[in-house]
């Protein structure tokens, strides 16, 4: 079942088809008097640039509303509640296998693009690309698998999934669309979403940028830092002191791209993952961070267990 873009009202169907595919009528919320959702007659380019400025009203339209029936006028008919619950699911899924594989593909040429730019006179082999696409299989696995159940477990907490009956039936006024039609498979889903814009940003930029080849290299600093602690006016103890000139030697020689891109997948994870969920700022946050933690343990292991710790970002 669909749902309004601006309220998250349920609704049986968004638009109203007439003799022709193009002869449409949009339909308007009972709640907020809005259309349901405008983003049915956008292209994709459109969506895509919502998706990148973050938009709430992106998100409710690609989790419930992408791909939803209308009501055939012509006929006088509509797809029943459970023929469209079961097509939802599958479009849901689809998505699921399409965004997997992109953010999985994206990422493992990201990791492989330093031993291209190292002027590695072997190259890459079959072998080494499939270690690598296992290891970021496994990481995905686990950031989606801790996110998931650290999601569910707060909205069981909350009593907003699995939604009871008294909450189904309340008054019209207070209805969310949301929660009817909720699907745990909607959060990874939201994940992927987020997730792909800043890959390929990180990807596109990759082409001009040579990140440093390792973060335990001595790289010289190449610019003159300013320390903080040292200018007070007042004495500071040494050890502050050389925790600020480790932290100000690590971001030298740090990959600012990766540093950046990652920083804007978590903040937009952490929006999509508002817009869907009841949640709370901090509550989605530490889901996002938890999920990012389990995923980075795998990785260390992984590394370990395959000994390709050179490409594991």
């Amino acid at each position: 079942m669909p749902v309004c873009t601006n309220c998250a009202y349920p609704a049986e169907y968004v638009y109203t088809t007439y003799k022709t595919k193009s002869n449409i009528r949009l339909g308007v919320c009972p709640r907020c008097d809005q259309f349901l959702d405008p983003l049915i007659e956008h292209p994709d380019l459109i969506i895509l640039l919502d998706l990148i400025l973050l938009k709430p009203r992106v998100f409710l339209h690609l989790l419930f509303n992408r791909g939803s029936p209308p009501f055939d006028a012509d006929k006088g008919t509509s797809v029943t509640g459970k023929e469209q619950h079961e097509e939802r699911k599958r479009s849901i899924y689809q998505d699921l296998w399409i965004s997997g594989c992109l953010s999985i593909l994206a990422e493992t040429s990201l990791r492989l693009l330093p031993s291209l730019t190292n002027f590695n006179p072997r190259g890459i082999d079959a072998y080494q690309a499939i270690k690598v696409g296992l290891i970021v299989l496994v990481e995905g696995i686990a950031q989606h698998g801790v996110t998931l159940c650290l999601a569910l477990l707060a909205l069981r907490f909350r009593g907003w999934y699995p939604s009871s009956n008294a909450k189904i039936n309340m008054d019209d006024k207070y209805k969310d669309g949301r929660q009817q039609n909720f699907l745990p498979s909607l959060i990874p889903l939201t994940i992927l979403y987020t997730s792909l814009v800043p890959l390929l940003l990180q990807l596109l930029l990759s082409i001009w940028y040579t990140p440093p080849p390792s973060i335990h290299e001595h790289l010289p600093v190449t610019f003159t830092s300013t320390s903080f602690f040292s200018s007070l006016p007042f004495e500071i103890p040494s050890g502050l002191l050389e925790l600020e000139n480790a932290l100000d030697h690590a971001w030298a020689r740090s990959d600012r791209i990766w540093v950046g891109t990652r920083l804007l997948a978590g903040m937009s994870a952490g929006f999509g993952l508002r817009v869907l969920l009841p949640t709370k700022p901090w509550e989605t946050t530490m889901i996002v961070l938890a999920g990012w933690l389990g995923a980075a343990f795998v990785s260390q292991v992984m590394s370990g267990v395959v000994n390709i710790d050179y490409l594991v970002s």
